[in-house]
């Protein structure tokens, strides 16, 4: 499993929902729109006006109109107010970037797409001038005369308000453009085969006639886009894309393809994650002496390549869960697709355990990883979390447990305690102080703070950073793991059953304590802009999210996303 991948999967999808307005197509769901929910076979064609390196697209297949229309059908009377709030808010948006009215100067006569486009960060790419990044919108029309006629009207009244228009040929297309003060969008328009096209620049619809002409230069003569388009072919009223190269230069030279599709419960996503894969030393993201050493022992097995949900029935319930096959692949990963900085922030969290495969080589079958909801008094406290690995070889597993203790006693104090008739071993962090009351200097107390636990059953393993955690686990009913939530039942009823990995994230998760164990991320700083931005409208639906994971040939990683809402 690739948390990568997933992760990325998940802010493109936030990216998606922002556009469609999710207080809306939530209200459509429960009517059960066939036509909706069955999606669209048709693939986005505005990609052809796309570079090879254009970093960010979402194309939309369902005419708005059409689902506006059955969003005030389906919606429930004494909610139609609200759906037509948002419907109006949505199109506002679009008056305010790019001056357009949606019912005079669009629906008329637009067709089933609409693409939005980031088509290069930098457009001279001159780092001293700051960035300048390329915008496009492209509007398929259905019938491109009556567009004609309307953006024509379109760009008369500018004029007539008072718009300088400029006038350019290029390469036998005609371009229209205006600019207006800092506080107004710089617009440039043209009309390219079937599709309206609006940019913030000339230079980017230049670069879209000239990808149009030479399909060398366009995003779908790229092989790897082709390959994973031609997996995602029904089923979706959108699709996007992200080349994360081109976003950044610490991100993985990699890209991922997503459609988004419609469920009577929620959204469901298929992500396609390609990676230029590339070794990378643990040395380099572990913290000193932290690595584990080689000679640690692994037990003789080899389990299956896919993973399955059943260990969820030894796992209390959590708001995050990660389930998957071989923790030590997992790892591997991690490592390969997660940058620098995230695993300083993943070694930190489970200091003094190492970052690597030799120190977790007793889970090289089905594991399960969840963490607690945080204590309200100390929010920004590392969350208590429980790893349960399935045991194959009893005799295997104790003896690669035994040599993560060896390891723990180069820092820390590993003892053994019974809790409910099972032996339990406990990482411990002494500390002593001088004691003075009593009048004698050679007094001290000493405590101790528990670091980690772990016991063995004839089942599994369990290893926490918390003992009342563990003692959970043990004592566990089933009533009360995971796999009894109907939460739980829900989402995974949604994903694929023979998948590498399974994840399960509730809708409040508190991430604060990132903070404080991270100079690198700016946590608080990211959940901020978030909060005030609407994308904070966004999360207060969703309710429950899932994901399952899996590798495919060609360096290919494929995921499922539910998110499912209330």
């Amino acid at each position: 499993m690739k948390i990568k991948p997933v992760f990325a999967g998940i802010a493109v999808l936030g990216a998606l929902l922002l556009v469609l307005s999710l207080t809306t197509i939530a209200k459509v769901f429960a009517a059960n729109p066939r036509d909706l929910l069955a999606g669209v076979k048709t693939q986005p064609q505005a990609v052809q006006l796309l570079p090879k390196r254009s970093p960010l697209f979402v194309s939309f297949l369902a005419n708005p109109e059409k689902l506006g229309l059955f969003t005030q059908l389906a919606a429930k009377p004494s909610d139609r107010g609200d759906v037509r709030h948002e419907l109006a808010n949505l199109k506002q948006q679009l008056q305010q970037n790019w001056l357009l009215d949606y019912e005079r100067d669009i629906q008329p006569w637009l067709d089933q797409e609409i693409t939005l486009a980031v088509t290069d960060v930098d457009l001279d790419h001159q780092s001293a001038n700051g960035l300048q990044i390329g915008y496009l919108l492209a509007l398929k029309a259905k019938d491109v005369d009556l567009a004609k006629t309307t953006i024509d009207a379109f760009w008369q009244e500018l004029a007539v308000n008072g718009s300088d228009l400029g006038f350019e040929q290029y390469q036998g297309v005609s371009i229209l453009n205006t600019s207006f003060a800092e506080n107004r969008p710089a617009i440039a328009g043209t009309i390219l085969d079937k599709f309206v096209l609006f940019a913030n620049d000339v230079r980017v619809l230049r670069q879209a006639i000239d990808d149009l002409k030479d399909p060398s230069l366009a995003l779908p003569s790229l092989e790897h886009y082709r390959d994973r388009l031609a997996q995602i072919n029904k089923g979706k009223i959108a699709v996007a894309y992200a080349n994360l190269g081109e976003l950044g230069e610490d991100l993985p030279q990699a890209s991922l393809l997503m459609s988004l599709g419609l469920d009577k419960a929620g959204i469901r996503a298929k992500t396609l994650w390609h990676e230029e894969r590339s070794p990378q030393s643990v040395a380099d993201v572990t913290e000193p002496n932290a690595s584990a050493p080689s000679s640690l022992s692994k037990p003789a097995t080899k389990p299956s390549s896919k993973s399955s949900t059943n260990i969820a029935t030894a796992l209390p319930s959590g708001n995050a869960v990660i389930i998957g096959k071989n923790l030590g692949e997992t790892l591997k990963g991690f490592q390969t697709s997660l940058p620098p900085e995230w695993l300083k922030v993943i070694t930190k969290a489970i200091a003094p355990i190492p970052l690597n495969q030799d120190a977790v080589a007793w889970a090289q079958d089905d594991f399960a990883i969840t963490l607690f909801p945080q204590r309200n008094a100390q929010p920004t406290i590392t969350p208590d979390w429980l790893l349960v690995a399935k045991v194959n070889d009893a005799k295997a597993s104790a003896t690669a447990i035994a040599s993560l203790d060896d390891l723990a006693r180069k820092q820390l104090t590993v003892g053994e305690i019974t809790l409910k008739n099972q032996p339990v071993t406990v990482w411990t962090k002494l500390s002593a102080s001088l004691n003075t009351s009593s009048g004698s200097p050679n007094n001290a107390d000493v405590s101790g703070q528990v670091v980690a636990v772990h016991a063995q059953t004839s089942n599994y393993i369990y290893l926490s950073n918390s003992l009342p955690s563990l003692e959970l686990a043990l004592t566990l009913k089933n009533n009360q793991a995971i796999a009894s939530s109907q939460n739980f039942k829900t989402i995974t009823a949604k994903l694929p059953r023979d998948y590498k990995a399974y994840g399960y994230l509730a809708q409040k998760v508190n991430l604060d304590w990132l903070e404080t164990i991270s100079s690198d991320i700016k946590i608080q700083e990211i959940s901020s802009k978030i909060s005030h931005s609407p994308l904070a409208s966004i999360f207060k639906h969703i309710e429950m999210v899932g994901f399952a994971s899996n590798s495919i040939p060609n360096n290919i990683e494929n995921s499922e996303l539910f998110v499912n809402l209330n």
